[in-house]
């Protein structure tokens, strides 16, 4: 059996994550910064302390798709940092934004799995 990445365990995220590595890079910044706007809205710790967690996972470390953009790499570390709940939470504005710089609506996507 294949491992799966953090992100391929939820429908959601790994639609998301296929959706974003096809866009453009100036695209895929602009959703990136987008979304990191929106992330204090919905964590419950310190703003301060969580993009402190984030920061310490070094992208040169890796050779990830999304690495090689500082925007996409902070944006998908801080989405991984967060809990289930605060994930579901952001899942709102991820739909937001997508449907704000593409035309795919990923709504139906976010149904719980039976």
């Amino acid at each position: 059996m294949k491992n799966l990445r953090w992100y391929d365990k939820d429908r959601y995220l790994s639609a998301f994550m296929t959706l974003l590595e096809t866009l453009d890079e100036s695209v895929q910044s602009e959703v990136a910064l987008n979304i990191l706007d929106a992330i204090p809205k919905v964590i419950s710790m310190d703003c301060v302390a969580f993009l402190k967690i984030v920061e310490e996972n070094d992208p040169r470390k890796y050779n990830r798709w999304y690495d090689k953009n500082p925007n996409i790499h902070k944006v998908v570390e801080s989405i991984r940092q967060l809990s289930t709940e605060e994930r579901e939470m952001l899942y709102v504005n991820i739909q937001e934004i997508m449907q704000q710089f593409t035309e795919l609506d990923l709504t139906g996507l976010k149904l719980k799995e039976q």
